[in-house]
């Protein structure tokens, strides 16, 4: 506890890895039956690989992980040359006791830490000790309820783990995607609590809106939400008021207008009088009048004509019509009248005109084709939209408090250049106390590799460098003329042996061996097969011999042809 730090209880324990700044402490069955001989080598084993709840790794997920740790690795410091694995623990000399040359991978690039699987990897360079913030992983969690979760933006590191380390960033894992999807995660949560007044658009209440005005508001439409919702509101209401102009542009000049005036003469339909019954037709013009709308017109009226029907069907019936009001070219049902239906006109005049023509759209609102505009007016596209007009800017609220604005930014900026100068003290005093514990590991290491002289110790590496060129030089001389008279040596026995071999009686000689006749071959044959029947006898005897010869009653000399039968191939 003399670091404030809680101990841990299961550390020195057989098998188990304490935690690091990147993990949890690692336990497993196998490392507990099975103790490693270096268990430091083990020291950043654990990784979400080996802890996942009811998930245990397989041999290929390893490789993989391991694969891609490697790649990601190799991107962040590129190797320039290969070398192979474990190149400092392999044999450096060969049977002959020559050395062997070993390529390496140099230090601080991607794969040094291969070069000794048996000591733990250590660098105190200062690029292998910045932490990489673009790596931190900004997944919170994932599940399959809620799916993938991502931190919080503005979650800030606890103190306690920057570790007084200036390059940590205070919010990890604040970047510009995850700042957008928190805020549009923000208004989505606003557009659904007021769903019911129409969404987010539906926040700052419009001017029609009969609300208690709230001292606060103009300060709300100051702000970067308050001006976005105020412009965006304004657009649609603009777009809705276009939109209505345009469907009543369209409906009017849907077909042609229908003037009947330019289908008469100039002079008249009498060719005298001028254009005085033209006068009506000068004034009211119809629009958008066409097949179309004559067609619907009488469909109207073919249907009120048939209700008309049924009805003079009955007054019929009850001899209550008069002889007057039949048709004589018609049935007795088919009474003369008139068929009248209401529909609503809509009458236009050009802005600015005066007391110009007027445009005639009958049937507006009750024909299929312009129904809808009516009903797009009495519907508007948006609920709460505001009325149109310039909303107050940020530059006039400024005006209105310049003088407590300025001081705020006063202070304000005073404060952000003491937290400046604060930080950056701090940052060059750690940065000065690394480097300088860097400086200092490297002093040591260089005095005891180096030595107190270094230019003595130069050139005496010098010396043996050129003693061993001299040394491998006879050294390839020596091997040299050593395989030169083993060649000779051999050349001699094979001379030797063809001179001392000569060949039997009826023998010949040739390039692949000797040329046996078969008639000397069989006496051979025979001579082995009496040789081996007396090596039989031969042994027989021998024991008899040896007790004679031990009572001194023959001598042993006298019967060493015998030997010379039994020893003889």
């Amino acid at each position: 506890m003399a670091d404030g730090k809680v101990q841990d209880a299961y550390d020195g324990v057989e098998g188990y890895i304490g935690a690091t700044h990147w993990s949890k402490p690692y336990y497993s069955n196998h490392y507990h039956e099975n103790p490693s001989s270096n268990p430091r080598m083990l020291d950043h084993v654990n990784c979400g690989y080996l802890s996942t709840p009811g998930r245990p790794p397989t041999l290929e997920a390893l490789k993989q992980h391991a694969q891609s740790l490697a790649y990601l690795i190799s991107t962040l410091a590129p190797s320039t040359i290969g070398a192979e694995v474990d190149n400092e623990n392999l044999p450096q000399q060969d049977e002959q006791g020559r050395v062997i040359h070993r390529d390496t991978f140099p230090r601080h690039q991607a794969y040094d830490w291969l070069n000794n699987l048996q000591v733990p990897y250590d660098n105190i360079d200062k690029a292998h000790r910045m932490p990489l913030n673009s790596l931190v992983n900004l997944v919170r969690k994932n599940s399959d309820e809620e799916g993938v979760v991502f931190h919080c933006p503005l979650t800030e590191t606890v103190p306690d783990l920057i570790e007084n380390d200036m390059h940590q960033l205070v919010r990890p894992f604040q970047t510009h995607m995850t700042l957008l999807m928190h805020a549009n995660e923000c208004l989505e949560r606003l557009d659904h609590e007021y769903s019911a007044m129409g969404g987010i658009l539906g926040i700052i209440p419009t001017d029609k809106e009969q609300v208690a005005e709230h001292p606060d508001l103009e300060n709300v439409k100051s702000t970067l939400i308050g001006q976005w919702l105020l412009h965006t509101q304004h657009l649609v209401s603009r777009m809705h008021e276009l939109e209505i102009s345009y469907a009543n542009a369209l409906d009017i000049l849907a077909s042609e207008a229908i003037v009947p005036a330019q289908q008469l003469s100039v002079q008249g339909p009498d060719g005298r009088s001028g254009r005085e019954i033209l006068f009506p037709q000068d004034r009211w013009i119809l629009s958008n009048a066409g097949e179309d709308v004559f067609t619907f017109i009488h469909q109207m009226l073919d249907k009120n004509e048939a209700k008309g029907v049924s009805r003079d069907r009955q007054w019929f019936q009850k001899n209550v019509v008069g002889e007057a009001l039949r048709d004589p070219d018609e049935d007795q049902d088919h009474l003369r009248g008139i068929a009248h239906v209401d529909l609503q006109t809509r009458f236009y005049r050009l802005r600015g005109s005066g007391h110009g023509p007027i445009f005639v759209l009958p049937a507006f609102s009750d024909r299929p084709n312009t129904s809808y505009t009516k009903e797009m007016e009495n519907r508007p596209t948006v609920v709460t939209i505001p009325a149109p007009s310039m909303p107050d800017r940020t530059s006039a609220w400024d005006r209105r408090h310049r003088g407590l604005d300025e001081k705020n930014k006063t202070l304000g900026a005073e404060v952000s250049r003491l937290r400046l100068d604060n930080s950056n003290l701090a940052t060059a005093t750690k940065r000065q106390e690394d480097e300088l514990e860097r400086l200092q590991h490297l002093n040591k290491i260089y005095e005891e590799g180096q030595g107190a002289d270094a230019a003595q110790t130069a050139e005496r590496i010098l010396a043996i460098e050129t003693e061993r060129e001299a040394l491998r030089a006879k050294f390839e001389e020596g091997a040299a003329e050593r395989n030169q008279l083993k060649a000779e040596l051999a050349e001699y026995k094979r001379g030797r042996q063809l001179i001392q071999v000569k060949a039997p009686a009826g023998v010949t000689l040739t390039d692949d061996g000797y040329l046996v006749p078969e008639v000397l071959l069989g006496q051979y044959e025979e001579r082995t097969t009496v040789m081996n029947e007396a090596k039989q006898g031969v042994e027989r005897v021998r024991s008899v011999l040896e007790d004679l010869a031990q009572k001194g009653q023959i001598s042993r000399e006298d019967f060493g042809w015998m030997e010379q039968i039994a020893d003889c191939n």
